[in-house]
């Protein structure tokens, strides 16, 4: 019974992986080049300065959701592709704003920086706000994209898995025709016992 539930529980983990990993390539394919991938709207990325600490250390989840720009506040934490050459999307806190007719633009600022960053950005630039974080989940992800992880503790193991389920499944296949094969003999051999014992009955009564 036990191996019967982890068994399952297993082939679950398997699948959720697969279907998540179908997810993000789609995800990835469908996206326009220099855009990031979002589903519904949101978007995770993966802190990898101390720029944001104590707020969001190195390695933390981020979860961001698309926001129209008119509803970003002083204070709320956005991600936006930056004008920096350095970086393509950074997320750093919004520390002023202003309106240029239907344009914002917005000047922000790391917590652990000492002055803003010297390029501003604005609506167009803007990704979304931040809405929650885990630093837990940042660490597993980045412990999960380590190949030297990544291979022997998840892509081996699925391997062993998809291709054990494939074995079960083409032995069940085989077992079910089987049946049905020994089915129908016995439903022939039924017919043609039948058969002789009317031709029996009607020779007696001959």
């Amino acid at each position: 019974m036990i191996k019967k539930f982890f068994l399952t529980l297993i082939n679950i983990i398997s699948v959720m992986i697969i279907a998540a990993a179908v997810v993000v390539l789609c995800l990835v394919v469908f996206t326009k080049q220099g855009e990031a991938p979002n589903l519904g709207g949101y978007t995770v990325f993966r802190i990898t300065t101390g720029s944001m600490r104590p707020s969001y250390d190195t390695d933390t989840l981020i979860l961001v959701k698309k926001t129209d720009p008119s509803q970003i506040q002083v204070g709320d934490v956005i991600s936006f592709y930056s004008a920096d050459p350095d970086g393509a999307v950074n997320t750093h806190r919004v520390i002023a704003i202003e309106q240029d007719g239907t344009e914002w633009k917005y000047t922000t600022q790391g917590d652990a920086n000492n002055i803003p960053d010297q390029y501003g950005t604005d609506s167009e630039a803007l990704i979304g706000k931040v809405v929650a974080s885990s630093l837990a989940l940042g660490k597993l992800a980045r412990l999960v994209a380590n190949p030297l992880v990544f291979i022997p503790v998840i892509l081996i193991p699925l391997a062993v898995i998809l291709i054990s389920n494939l074995v079960r499944t083409i032995r069940l296949a085989g077992k079910i025709a089987k049946d049905e094969e020994e089915a129908a003999v016995r439903e022939a051999i039924r017919e043609i016992q039948e058969k002789r014992q009317k031709e029996n009955s009607s020779d007696k009564e001959q």
